[in-house]
């Protein structure tokens, strides 16, 4: 028997399908206090807001989805790890 995949519930902020830098939340959890004994219930940190910009704002490089800035990735809510992996690679500028 295989198992079927079952769909995800979006996060309650998009923000958490990236890990935060500043109290080190995985994916999928929400930020803590700075001792980790307290959620935030209300938002998520600015730093892990802005690495959520960051890395939507760049094109997702994985073939089966190609999802353009600004646009979800097509398993949501998760973004794949190679568009968070592009998110922190250099540009050249011509």
């Amino acid at each position: 028997m295989t198992a079927v995949a079952r769909p995800r519930r979006p996060y309650r902020f998009a923000a958490m399908a990236v890990v935060c830098s500043w109290c080190r939340a995985r994916v999928g959890e929400l930020c803590t206090n700075q001792r980790g004994s307290r959620d935030r219930r209300r938002d998520v940190h600015d730093a892990r807001r802005i690495e959520w910009d960051r890395v939507m704002s760049t094109r997702c490089p994985e073939r089966i989805c190609q999802a353009t800035p600004n646009q979800p990735c097509t398993l949501t809510p998760d973004i794949h790890h190679a568009r968070t992996q592009a998110a922190h690679t250099p540009t050249t500028t011509p």
